[in-house]
């Protein structure tokens, strides 16, 4: 059934107003245009809307079943309007973030604590996962916006701009018990050949490490692969093993449970990136969270 919205406005508009020539007044069209539009309508759906009087437009029992429905789609129209309005002035909305464990404690939580107390009435979802698993969920629409460990492929960039807002460097740390290698240079085999502790091979700073080493024909085998960041600590702090951590989120180093390692070698640079997804316009709570950040 061929009915625009328009008319169903216009047939609401008249039943508020009582009136085809009130009518017309409100929507700003002529008195004749009103009953054109309400004479379709009536055509198309079969049935007497209105009884017309000297005294103005009275619905009829179907015009007020119709009303009914009119009022409620209307309301929910409005109602979508003004939350747009309130999402567009931060008073209302939500924010779903895809970031993994590390950015999200290291680097955002004191970023989303100053934005949850500027903008209360955004409500924040954080989805937790790995660079990969996180720009998927992005590309699907599943988040808004993406925070992940850089570099990445160019397979999994070429539909994301990317901003990076912060530089990374990962070292190696241990325990008392390693206090030998304090003194002196520490060379990529000598480090192989040693316990290592590491992150699970999906997490992005993994597959860097790995490819570095892999490109002076050195393979990893960590003795231990875990899933936490902060685990990493705690297992060099038992003396578990030698860990690969990022100087940039290693308070640990303060407490002198657990020591730097000099390298006579650097590992790649690596960064934190803000991604969001090309020709898509953000919607105003990830700009305000993107200009709060890089301001």
């Amino acid at each position: 059934m061929d009915i625009r919205l328009e008319q169903y406005k216009i047939f609401y508009t008249t039943a508020v107003c009582g009136s085809f020539s009130e009518a017309s007044k409100s929507l700003f069209i002529t008195q004749s245009a009103v009953s054109q539009q309400i004479r379709s309508l009536e055509n198309k759906l079969g049935v007497m809307l209105f009884v017309r009087g000297k005294k103005g437009a009275k619905l009829t029992s179907q015009g007020e079943l119709l009303f009914g429905y009119a009022k409620r789609a209307i309301d929910e129209i409005e109602n979508a309007e003004n939350l747009f309005t309130r999402m567009k002035s931060l008073d209302e909305g939500s924010l779903r973030i895809g970031a993994g464990d590390t950015i999200t404690r290291h680097f955002l939580l004191d970023k989303l604590e100053i934005f949850h107390n500027t903008y209360p009435g955004i409500k924040i979802e954080i989805l937790n996962r790995v660079t990969d698993e996180t720009i998927g969920r992005l590309n699907s629409g599943k988040v808004d916006v993406a925070f992940v460990s850089l570099p990445i492929s160019n397979e999994l960039a070429h539909n994301l701009d990317i901003i990076e807002v912060r530089k990374l460097h990962d070292i190696f740390v241990a325990g008392e018990q390693y206090s030998y290698l304090a003194d002196r240079y520490v060379s990529m085999q000598e480090l192989a050949s040693l316990p290592l502790v590491m992150l699970e091979p999906k997490s992005n700073t993994r597959k860097i490490t790995d490819a570095y080493f892999s490109t002076y024909g050195i393979e990893l085998n960590p003795e231990f692969e875990l899933g936490s960041y902060d685990l990493l600590f705690d297992f060099a702090s038992k003396n578990l093993g030698i860990a690969c951590v990022t100087e940039e989120f290693s308070p640990q180093l303060e407490d002198k449970k657990v020591f730097k390692l000099k390298t006579d070698f650097k590992l790649p640079e690596r960064s934190i990136g803000i991604c969001t997804l090309k020709n898509v316009e953000p919607a105003p709570a990830v700009e305000k969270l993107i200009e709060m950040i890089i301001k």
